[in-house]
């Protein structure tokens, strides 16, 4: 049996651009579904109204839920902010 540490760790050959871009090609399909860009600036511009519409409703209700809340709760209602993503 050897004594002592080894001097440096062994390592796998890195592998070539286009052996991993064919590695990245060949794993098939992938879970979840997909969003694809319209092209048209029509259907562009009513994605984005939806969406705008979306989250003023969603804010609309939130707002609603917690002045109910707070109006009803003896206590003054404390909101909890989210976390701040770190980049």
């Amino acid at each position: 049996m050897a004594q002592g540490q080894r001097k440096f760790q062994a390592q796998k050959p890195a592998k070539s651009k286009a052996a991993a871009a064919a590695s990245e090609r060949s794993r098939g399909p992938r879970k979840g579904g997909r969003v694809i860009a319209p092209k048209k600036a029509r259907v562009v511009q009513q994605r984005k109204l939806k969406k705008d519409l979306e989250v003023g409703i969603r804010k609309k209700i939130e707002h609603d839920v917690v002045m109910k809340a707070s109006s009803s709760l003896p206590k003054k209602l404390a909101l909890l902010k989210a976390p701040a993503k770190k980049k």
